[in-house]
């Protein structure tokens, strides 16, 4: 019997005349009908399957694709807008305190004390000017009410 199967096609070269004439010489080396029609029933069959499989991970893949590229893109826009930044201000902050750290010695801590309050006290300046909005020091960016610091009364 192993005649009759080293004759059938192997798929190496799927033309029809090459499927034709294995058929045949599997036929003509003792091989039964029955084997054939049962190979190709099954054949068939295991690829209509793989196909509807591959329909199906199609299917799933063109809904969860975009889900996905969402999600990397939202990761990107925060590292860029606020995790970068931050880092940038990290970075500025350490620098400050190790330069402060090596002019002071032990007097480090109060020196950057008086900044930080410094540097509050120079944004509050800032906030409480009658041509400023009292919320950010972003420019353009509207007053809101009951929103920030309380400023003289801006009328006339």
């Amino acid at each position: 019997m192993s005649g009759a199967a080293d004759e059938l096609p192997s798929g190496d070269d799927p033309s029809p005349n090459s499927v034709l004439t294995g058929t045949i010489g599997y036929l003509n080396a003792d091989g039964t009908l029955g084997t054939l029609l049962q190979g190709a029933f099954f054949g068939t069959l295991v690829s209509v399957f793989t196909g509807g499989v591959n329909l199906i991970q199609s299917i799933v893949g063109l809904i969860t694709a975009p889900i996905d590229s969402l999600g990397e893109a939202t990761e990107a826009t925060i590292d860029a807008t606020i995790i970068e930044p931050l880092s940038i201000i990290s970075e500025g902050a350490a620098a400050s305190a190790e330069s402060i750290a090596n002019q002071f010695g032990p007097f480090a801590f109060l020196v950057g004390l008086g900044v930080l309050l410094a540097g509050f006290w120079l944004i509050i300046q800032f906030l409480q000017e009658d041509e400023t909005s009292d919320t950010f020091v972003v420019p353009g960016f509207p007053d809101i009410p009951f929103v920030g610091v309380d400023e003289e009364n801006d009328e006339g």
